[in-house]
Formats: C-alpha cells, structure tokens, sequence
C-alpha cells in the first residue's frame, strides 16, 4: 500500500501538468502551445542545420503541426502516470520518454542570456526537478527488473 501513495504521490505532478495543458488546449493548444512553439521551432532548425552540415544535404524535419505534437507529449504524460500510479513499467518508461523529450526543449536555460534572472534561475530549477525525476524512474525501473529477475530465479531473501 506504501508504494501505491508512493507512486500516486510522484505521479501528482504529471497528472497536474496533463490536466493543466488539457483544460487549456482549446482548438489551438492554447497558452501551452504560445510557449512551447518558438522552442520548438528553433530545436527543428537547430537539427536540421546540424543534419545537413553532417551529410551535406538539404535535412529537413517533416512538417508538424505544434497542436499535435503538444497532444503526443500530453498522452505520454498522461497515460504514463496512470499506468504509473498501478505498478506498470510501461508507465514509468513512458514518463522517461516525455521527459527526455521535454525537459531540454521546454526548460533551456542556457539559452537565457542573465543567470541572475529569475527566468534563468526558474529554468534552472524545473531542468534540475525533471533530471531527478527521471532518475528516480530509472531506478524505479530497474528495481522492478530485479525484483522480476528474482522472482523468476527463486532467488531468496538473505538477513
């Protein structure tokens, strides 16, 4: 029972972040995609610029829409926590992914010229908090790979 709360608890914040961008998505995406859409843009330029240097070709990334990527990281967030909160793998592996894909994009602070800005230091602090946070899932994930290895070995609990 202890590690269900436990679980519900971390997944809280996801669960929040999915309910916040899902009331405010409208037709648009809505405040989110106002955000999320210049650095977007200039992740897909940074890429495509790095492509083409790389083959020495024109690289370009297919076009797509801002409102459905926001929806592909909206469900990753989403069903990852809840498949999350009861135990899945899958879940936790889920909300890997999202952060993986997020957290350098949406909390750049090292794009931010002043590091004595509070813009600077917010991002900072977000960039930190999902770094923590994907690792406490690595090791979530890793534990229920050893516990799994156990079960399957017969392997015994030693004092």
């Amino acid at each position: 029972m202890n590690a269900f709360i436990g679980r519900a608890l971390f997944a809280l914040i996801f669960v929040g972040g999915f309910y916040n961008k899902y009331e405010n998505f409208g037709t648009d995406g809505g405040s989110t995609i106002q955000y999320m859409s210049p650095k977007v843009s200039a992740v897909k330029t940074a890429i495509e610029v790095f492509a083409s240097a790389k083959t020495g070709s024109d690289f370009k990334i297919p076009n797509v829409e801002d409102k459905h990527l926001l929806m592909g990281a909206m469900f990753l967030e989403g069903a990852g926590a809840l498949l999350y909160v009861f135990g899945s793998k899958l879940g936790a592996r889920m909300l890997m992914l999202f952060l993986l894909i997020v957290t350098p994009i949406m909390h750049d602070f090292w794009n931010i010229a002043d590091p004595k800005s509070s813009e600077y230091q917010m991002q900072l602090i977000m960039f930190l908090k999902n770094l923590a946070m994907f690792g406490s899932l690595m090791t979530y994930v890793a534990m229920k790979k050893e516990s799994k290895a156990k079960r399957v070995t017969g392997a015994k609990k030693t004092n």
